[in-house]
């Protein structure tokens, strides 16, 4: 892939070599195309279709824990409830970042299950994640026209989709990509309000900072401090406090879903399903720099104390005098997430762009790092750059406009023109451009076929299940589910059912004889079988056999 970039950057700069010198020209029928409304569409569609093939399925299942959590309570919103009644016996049908009691419902804040609703009110609940990587891609081709050119935008844009982080996180039910869309929603707001003064674009600004809060309420804070500074001083010097208060308002009618769902959801506005979850079963999975040993209030299944195992290890080093050193590390697996493929070649224009910033897009630089420095309250694994995901378009544009400005600088014929006055955003470096962004898409093809494998790879376990499944007889049953001792953390064959009732079967974990024949005795009807995943087989479930 290396030798494929290396090629482009080579051919970019030719093209560039010969479009420069003269005086600049009128922008011409590609830099028009590029600037059109309708490349937006195409934008828009192409984005979602990449993502879609590299899903690998027409209706994706949810495949990690966090993905599940969201479907579910995305399924729970479209019954129009918050959460719904326990199961039957709730401590066989634990999953994790699932609460199922005192009531059924996903554990994270409910802003991006309430986008999700609506593709589950369809009967497919795959259409929002792509609906919100199309207009992520739209809005950061509209910001980048902005803030530099059309053939810029473009290339930010390809450079954006074919980033690893983008084609692994972007197929994928997480919460980041609602919560991309209101940074980049927002930040287009905060420009519009900015140049004009309406007060209608600050309320935009406050609703998708309030709605990035009720998603990821750390990412909405990281979000929020950037721009506070920012509207509090241009309140300030410009005595706009009537639109500064409707526009809190705003913001406040959107926190105010916090707790609705809390109450609804656990008795308490206080208590969120996100707090009473971790008292419940993780005590340690707190902001902070202390490493809680309170034990779980309830007994946690084989498969969530694989996942506390794993997970707990790392807040007993998760200290102050070590904060240094993880930022630079987690900054660093950051920039290997968005680059890797290139082996650093655009990392090295990413770092030439900071020479093109100007205050909006320092400001958006500034973001990113607050995010990143902000995380650092939580112990989290370095390579697991999911929560610095809003970051990414920022830094193609970054990447971008680097190229743009190094094929400018090799463009200008040596004492052509002044290079102070030598724009990188003229019209002439459309083609270049644009050429260098159609190219850039053959090694992303490469990567995208290439985790669209690897993903399906890491779906093969909950394959292999689904035809477990499939071979139970017909009619209504119960499938308890022992795990190995080395199961995989990440996934979870239980999956809590909107309406057991109605479902023809029922998965739930293997808790031994007295608790299995609790769930048998509420449903004597069906049929029970057990899973061995030691074996890979499954078997007629015998009480009396059973420890």
């Amino acid at each position: 892939m290396f030798t494929l970039y290396a090629l482009t950057v080579v051919l970019v700069a030719l093209l560039a070599h010969r479009a420069g010198g003269g005086p600049d020209v009128e922008p011409g029928a590609l830099a028009r195309a590029l600037a059109s409304r309708g490349l937006l569409g195409v934008v828009f569609v192409v984005t979602a279709a990449a993502l879609w093939y590299r899903w690998g399925f027409v209706n994706p299942p949810a495949a990690v824990h966090d993905e599940m959590a969201y479907v579910l309570q995305s399924r729970i919103f479209a019954l129009g409830r918050w959460s719904l009644p326990s199961p039957p016996v709730p401590s066989l049908w634990e999953q994790p970042h699932v609460l199922v009691q005192p009531a059924l419902a996903g554990k994270y804040f409910p802003g991006h299950a309430l986008v999700l609703t609506i593709g589950a009110l369809l009967g497919w609940t795959a259409l929002m994640p792509l609906v919100l990587a199309g207009i992520a891609a739209v809005l950061l081709v509209v910001l980048a026209r902005r803030v530099s050119s059309p053939a810029v935008a473009v290339l930010a844009w390809v450079i954006w989709l074919t980033m690893p982080m983008v084609l692994y996180f972007g197929a994928a039910y997480y919460s980041e990509s609602t919560t991309t869309v209101c940074w980049l929603a927002g930040w287009y707001a905060l420009l519009r309000w900015r140049e004009r003064g309406d007060t209608r674009w600050l309320v935009a600004v406050a609703l998708c900072t309030g709605w990035c809060f009720v998603t990821r309420p750390l990412t909405g804070v990281a979000y929020a401090i950037p721009i506070a500074i920012v509207v509090l001083r241009d309140v300030w010097q410009g005595r706009h406090w009537r639109t500064l208060v409707v526009a809190l308002a705003a913001g406040a009618a959107v926190l105010a879903i916090i707790p609705l769902w809390s109450a609804r959801t656990t008795g308490s506005w206080r208590t969120t399903p996100l707090l009473l979850y971790t008292r419940q079963y993780m005590p340690y999975d707190v902001p902070g720099f202390t490493h809680d040993t309170t034990p779980p209030l309830l007994a946690v299944t084989p498969n969530l104390q694989h996942l506390n195992n794993a997970y707990g290890s790392l807040h007993v080093d998760h200290v102050p005098s070590r904060l240094p050193a993880l930022f630079a590390r987690r900054a660093w697996k950051l920039a290997e997430s968005f680059w890797v493929t290139s082996r650093g070649l655009l990392m090295a224009f990413a770092i030439l762009g900071l020479a093109t910033l100007v205050p909006a897009t320092a400001f958006a630089v500034a973001s990113g790092i607050v995010l990143l420095a902000l995380y650092l309250v939580f112990a989290t694994p370095a390579g697991w750059t999911l929560y610095y995901y809003e970051t990414a378009p920022t830094f193609a544009w970054l990447t971008a406009a680097g190229l743009a400005w190094a094929a400018a600088q090799l463009g200008r014929p040596r004492g052509a023109l002044p290079a102070a006055t030598f724009s990188w955003r003229s019209a002439r470096w459309s083609l270049p451009l644009a050429a260098g962004a159609g190219l850039f898409l053959l090694p992303g093809l490469a990567e995208l076929r290439l985790l669209r494998s690897l993903d399906l790879r890491h779906r093969a376990p909950l394959r292999k299940f689904e035809a477990v499944r499939a071979a139970i007889p017909p009619g209504p049953a119960i499938l308890f589910v022992h795990y190995r001792l080395l199961h995989d953390n990440n996934i979870s064959f239980v999956e809590n059912l909107v309406d057991p009732a109605a479902e023809r079967l029922w998965v739930v974990t293997d808790r031994g004889a007295a608790e299995n024949a609790r769930l048998m005795a509420t449903a004597p009807e069906r049929k029970t079988w057990i899973f061995d995943e030691e074996q890979d087989q499954i078997f007629r479930y015998d009480p009396a056999l059973a420890p």
